[in-house]
């Protein structure tokens, strides 16, 4: 998906003599089902974490912990209910499912959430709603049911690794990609954008920070599972709904979709470590993971419009 313009990358978006969907949902059930059987096969799901680990931290109290889910929460919400509300919505440059071709469209209201970016931002919001009603349950003095302290990290690692697709992909391929077309990309830098494109990553940094939970290396399959979720959905969605494919590389039919479908299932996958990288790291060292995390977000979010006029000197 972090593709540049490359002759590689032009070859990878060719139509070939016949279409590979066949060839593309082979590949990708099969993915989805070994992911299927290592989830069921490691015992992940009868792991729940300890209510200390889910509702606890070691750097503020359950109270400030508590609040700052609760705040997440209510920033998910608020972002996609203007971004379906917005009356004057966005135009973007989707692929026409019957015309094979890019060409642009004026996106308004819930069709704006069939994107990757709206999925992702919805499952943190779903990751922080579940991880405050723990720490609400635990405050309040009840007892904090064992589907949430399986379910709490495992959701937060799912929607931090595709926190860091999205906003990689944003920041070194779509953006860059859209300036060579001659594209507007305005659209990418009004501020709920740039909430689900920048502020995803960095809210959840700090909630890595903050957290007392373990990202367990055996949750590397749920962001999988969660990719092809979604681009069965994004099949459906060209097909049936919305007659495009939002993000043109993920036409399932083009003359090597398997292979750049493989290639955005092993990135959920580097991006997953990544996020078990920085969890390991904070385990070890606090001040040394809070520079892994600060440098990690910067270095990949984007938040000025390249092709904006620059301030003078």
């Amino acid at each position: 998906m972090v593709l540049s313009q490359s002759p590689v990358h032009d070859g990878l978006k060719d139509y070939g003599e016949r279409d590979k969907g066949p060839e593309t949902a082979l590949v990708t059930i099969a993915v989805l089902v070994l992911s299927l059987l290592f989830i069921f096969q490691s015992g992940i799901l009868e792991y729940g974490q300890s209510v200390e680990q889910v509702v606890s931290s070691s750097v503020v109290s359950e109270e400030v912990l508590l609040a700052f889910r609760a705040s997440c929460v209510v920033l998910v919400t608020v972002t996609l209910t203007w971004l379906v509300m917005d009356p004057k919505g966005a135009v973007d440059h989707p692929l026409y499912m019957k015309e094979r071709r890019v060409m642009p469209r004026t996106a308004i209201g819930l069709v704006r959430l069939a994107a990757f970016t709206q999925w992702h931002f919805a499952l943190i919001g779903l990751s922080f709603a579940v991880s405050a009603a723990a720490s609400w349950t635990h405050l309040s003095g009840g007892e904090v049911p064992d589907w949430m302290l399986v379910a709490s990290p495992a959701l937060f690692a799912t929607s931090y690794s595709c926190a860091i697709l999205v906003t990689c992909v944003i920041s070194f391929h779509i953006i860059g990609n859209e300036v060579r077309k001659g594209h507007n990309i305005d659209h990418l830098f009004s501020w709920y954008e740039l909430v689900m494109h920048n502020a995803n990553v960095a809210i959840l940094g700090l909630a890595l920070l903050i957290n007392g939970m373990e990202i367990d290396w055996r949750y590397l399959a749920f962001p999988i599972v969660f990719g092809v979720i979604y681009v069965a959905w994004a099949a459906v969605f060209a097909n049936f709904i919305g007659g495009v494919f939002i993000y043109d590389f993920i036409d399932y039919r083009r003359s090597r979709a398997p292979v750049i479908y493989i290639g955005l299932l092993s990135l959920l996958a580097i991006f997953f470590f990544m996020v078990w990288t920085l969890d390991r790291t904070i385990e070890s060292n606090w001040f040394l993971g809070l520079l892994a995390v600060v440098g990690t977000t910067w270095a990949m979010t984007t938040i000025r419009n390249p092709t904006s006029a620059k301030d003078p000197e």
